[in-house]
């Protein structure tokens, strides 16, 4: 069996709430000695989950709560998002096309486009009523 250290962070569909449970997790990576360069992107992609969901996962203006797991196993961390927001699965969609001019592309996309490119692998599913994104980041990774 494979062993790993994590962290388990719950928190609230508001927005006051992402800067904290970054430090948490920066806390969390820095004492197990992760590299900056990894432990940034991650950063990078946590805040931008965290905001998308915030912003876009509820249609109503109740307190709901969500959950960050962060497991690093020997080679790799790997994070787990749940919310119980509407359906999105951020993996199906379109990538922006990067060619075009800001004024010529859709509006949206990018920060989803970031988690993709700065993860090695993006995973969706949904269960029941949850949405749960599962991004792998490799250690090796030189960044």
């Amino acid at each position: 069996m494979t062993s790993f250290q994590r962290i388990t962070l719950h928190f609230s569909n508001n927005a006051e709430e992402a800067p904290r449970v970054s430090r948490r997790l920066e806390h969390f990576l820095h004492d197990k000695a992760i590299p900056d360069t990894i432990t940034n992107r991650i950063l990078l992609c946590v805040d931008e989950l965290i905001t998308n969901i915030i912003a876009h996962a509820y249609n109503d203006k109740q307190e709901h709560a969500v959950s960050l797991e962060c497991r690093i196993y020997d080679d790799f961390i790997e994070l787990e998002l749940r919310d119980d927001g509407v359906f999105f699965d951020p993996t199906s969609q379109n990538r922006p096309n990067l060619a075009l001019s800001v004024d010529d592309r859709d509006i949206g996309g990018l920060g989803i486009h970031l988690v993709m490119t700065l993860m090695d692998k993006v995973e969706y599913h949904r269960e029941g009523d949850y949405n749960v994104l599962v991004a792998t980041k490799m250690i090796s990774d030189k960044g």
